[in-house]
Order: C-alpha cells, then structure tokens, then sequence
C-alpha cells in the first residue's frame, strides 16, 4: 500500500486499553462527523476491531491514522502495533465471544492487510472503508 492522501486525523494510542475504545470511537466520529451515518459506523465498526485486536494479540496499541479520500470517497484506518506477526483470518468457533473481528474488516473493507514499516518493532495495520456500498450516502 502506498502512502495515504488525503485530510489525515492521528490518535495516541500508548498506554490505552479496551477500557479506553468508548473514547477512541468518539473521537472518530467526531474527526468523521460530516460522512453519511452509514458510511461512519462502518468505519467505526472497522476501526473498533482493529484496534481491539492489537490490545488483545499485538501487544498494544501504538497509534491510529484515520486519511480521509474524497475521490474514490473512502477512509483508510491504520493501527500501529507492537508485533511483528501479521493478522490472520480466523474461522470462529460459533459460540461464546471473540474470534469474528477480522470477518468484521474482511466484509466490511474494500482492502486491508499490515505493513511492517515502522522505525521499531512493530507494524500497521490497515483497511479501506469505502463509501460506496449500497448502503451509504455519498461523502460530503
């Protein structure tokens, strides 16, 4: 993947946890406030099990990256992390929790994948949200 463009919003993620996502997704919607409703909870869906799954199987959360695209209308989310193992696409058990974030970001990004591009051990995993499911609203 190549470098995004776009409007780019940064998210220090160092020492958060799963107690913090309520106030990672507000900061998001609010940073994407102006995206049709459909178009936001789809990324913030996104995002929310992205970063979930580096606190959980990474080691933690470095930062988020939210790069807003108007044309093709899209957001691309990227979470830093510190492992070097890439995400994988898991069968879930069926019952009990866990186990279907990255179903999640499979079904609902246009692409995604991880990078190990950082300066210390680590990647960034990213995904593209784009807006033009048949659900969506166009962006503004």
């Amino acid at each position: 993947m190549t470098a995004p463009s776009g409007d780019s919003a940064l998210f220090d993620l160092h020492g958060t946890g799963s107690a913090d996502l309520a106030a990672v997704r507000r900061w998001a919607a609010r940073h994407l406030s102006d995206l049709g409703e459909p178009h936001r909870e789809d990324v913030l869906l996104v995002l929310n099990e992205m970063v979930q799954n580096a606190y959980e199987h990474a080691g933690g959360a470095r930062r988020l990256r939210l790069t807003r695209h108007e044309d093709p209308c899209e957001v691309t989310i990227g979470v830093e992390d510190d492992s070097l193992t890439p995400p994988r696409l898991r069968a879930s058990a069926g019952t009990g929790f866990g186990g279907r974030g990255l179903y999640l970001v499979d079904r609902l990004a246009t692409a995604w994948g991880s990078r190990d591009d950082l300066p210390v051990a680590g990647k960034t995993v990213w995904a593209k949200v784009s807006c033009t499911l048949a659900h969506q609203e166009p962006c503004r």
